[in-house]
Formats: structure tokens, sequence, C-alpha cells
């Protein structure tokens, strides 16, 4: 007698998958990582979702469904999905082009040491998942809050011997909103002092962004420098927004700048949305410009923006600017160029640069962080992919100006 029953020779048994997520177990938020699925069959469609919970409890996901190659296998840094939450070779794109269902442009993640991302993988018949971690800083990072001697703001001090160069980090109109970027310049071994220069809530500022001091900078530099952990007379600024355009002020009048990075900023001072002068020297307001409602609104062509730029010449240390041209707040690329004629007219003797990119509003920072919901905030611009190739070009020029100012000065 014979048995009719063949074995398949082109599947395996549902009880004999093997699907597997391969990532790194934990990873810095500022670097990639690649993700494959294996143990699919070869040409099964198979959907990779991610997840996560950002510090208010909003959880945020992304979903893109592959067609596996003949080994069966998903590689997201060399296969475009299919369909999903984006298209297009994206090794990252599992995690930035994450979206929730709330109208927060992107996940807050300040406060947290690390986050966890939830990674799905199902085939026809089989599932797996699989953790990994997204190291958001050095764990050891010392916090040391600053209240005193007329300054408010936080020190970040990084693990190990110091002392190491200081860099102060200035915040933008929002006011002080989070401390991930000085954190995560502590872990790259920068002393930084997250300085909040207007608030309410300190009695020592003002209550708005008005008739900011520029002389309350150089006493936040002063303290700095004074700390046994930090080293050297130069300081770094890292400013965004209107903190840009306050860096590049202290830059044009202070002595002690040795590097400075603008994100989305203006090298003209500006008004603010009352009609007052934002920033005053010796107790006059710079030289500015005025905004027609909204900086965003305001007609350039008839403004002396060239005579309107501070003596950014002064500067002891190299210069970057970076701007989206689809900046909705107001024209950062135009207001940083105004920047860099200036120094090219006084044959500025340390490097300087200004990186714009396209499809990018006003939100660029550190890379990978998940940015799907700024698709639908007007006042944002730019796209999630673009924003996010903007980062990651940006970040290493950031360390790399901090180095060269500070480290190697």
């Amino acid at each position: 007698m014979t048995d009719d029953r063949q074995p398949a020779a082109t599947t395996r048994d549902a009880a004999d998958r093997s699907l597997a997520i391969e990532a790194r177990d934990a990873s810095p938020s500022d670097e990639p990582i690649a993700v494959r699925v294996t143990g699919a069959e070869p040409g099964e469609p198979v959907t990779l979702a991610a997840s996560l919970e950002d510090v208010d409890g909003v959880e945020w996901s992304s979903e893109a469904t592959f067609t596996a190659d003949g080994d069966g296998v998903v590689d997201c840094t060399e296969h475009a999905p299919d369909a999903g939450s984006y298209d297009g070779v994206e090794p990252m794109g599992w995690l930035w082009s994450m979206r929730s269902d709330t109208d927060a442009p992107f996940a807050r993640l300040s406060g947290r040491q690390h986050v966890d991302v939830t990674l799905r993988a199902t085939a026809d018949d089989a599932e797996t998942t699989r953790t990994v971690t997204r190291v958001l800083h050095d764990a050891d990072v010392e916090v040391r809050p600053v209240e005193r001697d007329g300054l408010v703001g936080t020190l970040y001090l990084p693990p190990g011997d110091g002392p190491h160069p200081g860099v102060i980090e200035l915040h933008g109109a929002g006011g002080r909103r989070g401390d991930g970027t000085a954190k995560l310049l502590a872990t790259h071994g920068y002393a930084a002092l997250a300085l909040t220069y207007f608030g309410e809530a300190h009695d020592a500022l003002p209550d708005e962004l008005e008739r900011v001091p520029l002389s309350y900078g150089d006493d936040a530099a002063d303290w700095l420098r004074d700390q046994s952990d930090v080293a050297g007379s130069r300081v770094g600024l890292v400013g965004a927004s209107r903190g840009a355009e306050f860096a590049l002020l202290l830059a044009a009048y202070c002595d002690w700048v040795g590097a400075v990075v603008a994100y989305a900023g203006s090298g003209v001072p500006w008004d603010t949305p009352s009609g007052e002068p934002a920033w005053t020297r010796d107790g006059d307001p710079v030289p500015h410009i005025e905004a027609d409602g909204r900086p965003a609104a305001t007609d350039l062509d008839d403004r002396d923006l060239a005579g309107t730029v501070p003596p950014v010449e002064n500067a002891a240390g190299p210069v970057l600017l970076l701007s989206g041209r689809d900046d909705r707040v107001w024209n950062a690329s135009r207001l940083s160029d105004a920047v860099v004629d200036r120094l090219d007219a006084h044959d500025f003797p340390h490097g300087y640069e200004h990186r714009s990119y396209e499809n990018c509003g006003h939100l660029i920072g550190t890379p990978y962080a998940p940015l799907g919901g700024i698709a639908d905030v007007d006042r944002v611009g730019g796209t999630p992919r673009g924003t996010v190739r903007a980062s990651e070009d940006a970040w290493p020029a950031v360390l790399d100006t901090l180095e060269d100012g500070l480290q190697n000065s």
C-alpha cells in the first residue's frame, strides 16, 4: 500500500515558523539602527508595526507592509514598504513616521532617560514581538538646578572626570519646554547649561520675552566658567528660534563665545508681538525690525536687513546656521543668509556655514524622533521626512562645530 500524502516542498508548517525581529537591544537616540524581520516565506507580505508611549501617556505608532525577499527577509535598511506610514527605503521610518490620535506634532519624551519601542512583525500565520530601547541620554548625566545670583536654569554635567567644555542652550519663545538637547550635549561630553531667560514662574526674570538684557547671557557665561567642572575661557551657544537670535546677539557683543549653533533662528533682531523690543544692551533696545503681526507675515523686502544684523563677526569661533525653507514661523533661511553676508563682508576668520533644507520647517532638531504629526500643523511647516533628513544632516554638524570651537581651541 502506498501513502498518497506528500510533504509540502515549498512551505513550512506554522508550528515550524521562526519569524523573528533582529535589532540592537539598546541604542543612542541620535544614531540609526538596522531592523530586519527574518523567517518569512519568500514573497510573503510582512507587516512591521512600532509603538511607544510618551510622557503624557499618548501612544505613538507606525505600520508598514513589505514583501519578503527571496530569503524570507524584510530589511528596513534596503527594502521599501508596499504600503503604510511611509514610503521609500527609510531605515528609521518605523520610528519617525509614528503618529498619535492627538493633534500633537511630535512625541514628548523630555524627562526620560530612555524610551522603549515595541516592534511587532506579522505574516500570514505567524507573529513576533520584541522591545528595543532608545537611550535619550547617559544615565549618569548629573543634573544641577540653578536659581541663584539672578540666574535660572539647569546644569547638566557629563559622567566622568572633568572639567568639560561649557555650552549654554537657549530655548525659543515658548519658554523652557524641555531638556532633551542639553542632556544629549552632556552625553557627548559638554557641561550644558539650559538657561531660562523669561517666564512668570521666576521673579528674577521678565514675565514675557520683552527687554531681555544681553547682560543676562553674559552673567550666565561668567557663572558657568566659574564652575570647577567647566573647562576653558570660551563657551559655546546652541539656540533655537528666538534662542538662536539671542545666541547670535551674544556672539556679536561678548568676547567669550567660542562656537555658535543657530537652529531656525534669525540673524536680524525682532521686536515682540506686544511691540516691545525683545533685547536690550546697556539699557537700550538693540537695533531691530518690527513685525507686522507675525514675523512670517512680515514683508522683508523693504527692511534694512543688512544694516540690522549685529556684528556677529566678533564671535571667537565657528558659526553654524540651520534653517528650513518651509519655515512658517519666520523666514529663517533668508534671516540666516543675512548673517553669512555679514561674515563674508568682514572676512570672518573662523569656519561658518548655513545649511538650509528643502521640505523642512521650524522643527529642526536631533534626529529620529516620532514626527508624523507635524504634517497636520500648519504653523510648523515642512514634512516629516524633510524634517528628519534635515535633522540627520544637521546633528553631526552641530557636534563638529562645538568640537572645533571648544575642544580643539
